[in-house]
């Protein structure tokens, strides 16, 4: 974000499962404006900014911690869903203020074992255990965070800075980070989503939008859960999206 945004504690962010119980949105929503970054030109409308809580049998994974602007909402929503003491690691899907700028007052209110990320840029103050995690670009790694959760890390090719995607294999949720943006009413458009990419007119884009294609269709993908912005619900809904933002990302590219 690139100047002062404003929040909406109430506006249209209705935390939530994603998936029977497993898998919750946590955040809240700003004014989308030409004070965030990611804005595409001539926007103003409201947008969500998420973080999701996967649930596991004595403990649970935060993925991204949220923008401070909401980050008493986020305590509030986590002191709903976890139970006294139970412990907590954190994966960031990037080192960006919007991923990690929450993870001291977590830590402050939470039992938080240990924090997952990737990339070279260290993060923000923890108390927990810092964990780096490297993936080739295109690949995935499994990753058991404990409490009975495995997850398998995605590093996409549709990415600025080193990127993790977060794909629950037990409930089908893939959490996507700064991708799949465009969620919105009443229509979505994936150009919205691709305003920070702009470095994509210059490039030969065929191979990142075959990858998109790839991470969803080889798995059985139930929703998306992008940073911010709606996310997409039901298999065929994920595969159609997953579709349009491939086309798009051809369409953006040089040929």
């Amino acid at each position: 974000m690139t100047g002062p945004a404003t929040v909406s504690r109430s506006g249209s962010f209705t935390p939530g499962a994603l998936a029977d119980g497993r898998v919750h949105r946590l955040g809240g929503t700003i004014e989308l404006d030409a004070n965030v970054s990611w804005c595409p030109d001539g926007i103003r409308k409201n947008q969500d900014i998420n973080c999701y809580l996967i649930k596991g049998q004595d403990g649970s994974v935060l993925v991204d911690t949220g923008v401070r602007l909401h980050q008493e909402n986020i305590l509030a929503q986590l002191d709903e869903l976890l139970q006294p003491g139970e412990p907590l690691s954190i994966v960031l899907t990037r080192t960006e203020m919007e991923c990690c700028l929450n993870i001291p007052a977590i830590e402050a209110r939470c039992s938080v074992e240990a924090v997952w990320y990737t990339g070279g840029i260290t993060v923000p103050r923890s108390a927990a255990k810092a964990n780096r995690i490297a993936v080739d670009p295109g690949t995935a790694l499994e990753l058991d965070v404990g409490y009975g959760i495995v997850l398998e890390l995605i590093s996409p090719l549709l990415r600025l800075l080193p990127t993790l995607w977060v794909h629950d294999p037990a409930s089908g949720v893939l959490l996507t980070s700064d991708a799949f943006t465009h969620g919105s009413e009443p229509e979505a458009d994936p150009r919205d989503g691709l305003r920070k990419f702009e470095w994509f007119t210059e490039a030969d884009t065929h191979q990142i939008a075959d990858h998109v294609l790839q991470v969803v269709r080889e798995r059985t993908v139930t929703a998306i859960g992008p940073g911010y912005g709606t996310p997409f619900s039901g298999i065929q809904e994920c595969a159609d999206q997953a579709g349009e933002l491939a086309r798009v990302l051809r369409e953006v590219g040089v040929r």
